[in-house]
This record gives C-alpha cells, structure tokens and sequence, in this order.
C-alpha cells in the first residue's frame, strides 16, 4: 500500500515507542482483513463533537448513495401501485417483477441508511466507545451488549489495505480497526479513501493516547 508523504514505518514506530509497550500484543493480532470487502469510496467523517467525544458522521457521498437506492425502490413502487388505488382493480394488471424490484431497491437503501448512520462514538467521559441508536445507562445492561467497549480495552489503531475485486474491476478499501488488550479486533470504518483512514487514526490515536499499526496491504 502506498502511504501519503509523512506517513510511514518509521513514524509509526516512533509513536508506538512513545506510547506504550504494546509489542507484545502486537505479534498477536491477526493482520488480514477483519471485514473483506468494504466500499470504494469515502463512507464516514471522523469530527470532534466535544474535547471528551469523538463522533463518526457519514459521509455526504454514503448519504447520496443510500438515497439513490431508497428513492429508485420507491419511486417504481409508486408507480406500480397507484394505479391500483385510482382505477378498478380487476382490470389493471400487476408487474409483481416491478414490485419486487422496488422492494429490494427500498429495502437496500433504508439498510444503508441503518448501517451508515448508526452512531459510533468514542465518548470519554463515559469511558465507552459504543455503537447503538439507544444508550443504556445502567452498567449491567452494556455488559450484555456487544454495541459497547471500553476505551481502557483498545491498546492500538490498526489500519489494513485490500484490493477488492468486482465486477465493474478492482478497487483498494482501507480498514481502520481498533485492537483490544486480549490481541482480538472491532472494525470500526471500511472504505476507500486512505488519507482519510490515516486522518482518523491519528485524531484516535492522539485521543486515547495510544499507536497506530499499520498492517499493509492485502491482495484479493
């Protein structure tokens, strides 16, 4: 993977050996992808939302994306259904291919949306990163969860690059994961943009005090 000038080896190390001992961890941790795949352009924007929280937004192209499915699938369904309501129904003959096609359409778009507006959010006054449209208060029920975990837990940022193959060609989509104490992994964004994974790693890292470990490419 090609890293933008001031982003390499040396730099990484640097700031690993600044701070913290987490080499012994690092041996540990997988260095293929967690999540293969991942879109080929950028899905989220990292912003400060307080000096205590970190907020993940999507981004203004994951917006246009999700709407265009979910705009198309209605739209065919509008148009394949009102008839139905205006005229006498026996005598108006259905495309069920259509309506199937509006509901996958919808369907996908409205996932999109779930998927790239659910909140990730590194909030450290609660000492959680967590992933949920609904914050629990009580400790217990976030223990039962798999929505929430606690920023002592992430020891590094880890970014990995992929080549993704499609049917439209190839595409390179770039992981920023964030490594837990017992060396497992929790993707947080997948997408193509590197020099946008790089920005977000290093306001993380800066963040929660800890490296960035960058584990390379990977071909698909």
């Amino acid at each position: 993977m090609d890293l933008p000038e001031g982003f390499h080896n040396e730099v990484i190390e640097a700031r690993e050996n600044a701070l913290s001992n987490t080499h012994g961890t690092e041996s540990k941790v997988s260095t293929s992808p967690l999540k293969p795949g991942g879109a080929s352009f950028k899905t989220h924007v990292l912003i400060q939302a307080s000096p205590s929280k970190l907020i993940y937004k999507p981004s203004i192209g994951a917006a246009i994306f999700s709407f265009i499915f979910l705009a198309v699938g209605l739209g065919v369904l509008f148009f394949n259904l009102v008839p139905l309501f205006k005229g006498n129904s026996e005598s108006i003959s259905i495309n069920w291919f259509l309506i199937l096609f509006g509901l996958i359409f919808a369907g996908a778009g409205g996932f999109m949306f779930y998927i790239f507006y659910k909140p990730r959010v590194f909030d450290k006054q609660q000492g959680l990163y967590y992933t949920t449209y609904q914050f629990k208060l009580h400790k217990s029920r976030r223990q039962q969860s798999k929505d929430y975990l606690s920023l002592k837990s992430i020891v590094a940022i880890q970014i990995i690059g992929e080549y993704v193959q499609s049917d439209d060609g190839s595409y390179k989509s770039f992981e920023l994961n964030l490594v837990l104490d017992d060396a497992s992994r929790r993707n947080v964004v997948d997408h193509g943009n590197l020099k946008s994974i790089i920005k977000d790693a290093e306001m993380l890292s800066a963040f929660l005090s800890i490296p960035i470990w960058h584990a390379g490419s990977i071909n698909g």
